[in-house]
């Protein structure tokens, strides 16, 4: 498994709008995603114009096969209108993990 974290800032004034296109178009297309196996999306606490990204992934190879599908693309024609700025994407492989009993 592999987790990828994406972090941006929408343009001031068009959260809400971004919101919208997010939960009701762009999060969906994600389910088809090759390899895929969960995708979060969360707004900051401290800077509310920022949104982070977790999408786990069955491997890095899954991830970068689904880049160039239709659905992927549709995602970042839906979202890239709204990004001011973006942190660069980085991707982690679990070395343990647990939960609390």
């Amino acid at each position: 498994m592999v987790l990828e974290r994406a972090e941006i800032t929408i343009k001031r004034g068009k959260m809400d709008e971004f919101l919208d296109v997010l939960v009701e178009q762009a999060i969906p297309l994600t389910q088809t995603f090759t390899g895929i196996i969960s995708f979060t999306a969360l707004r900051g606490e401290e800077d509310a114009d920022n949104v982070m990204f977790l999408a786990e992934w069955q491997s890095i190879e899954a991830h970068l096969e689904s880049r160039p599908e239709p659905a992927h693309a549709k995602f970042r024609e839906l979202v890239l209108p709204f990004v001011s700025a973006a942190k660069t994407t980085v991707h982690f492989h679990s070395v343990k993990s647990v939960r609390p009993v």
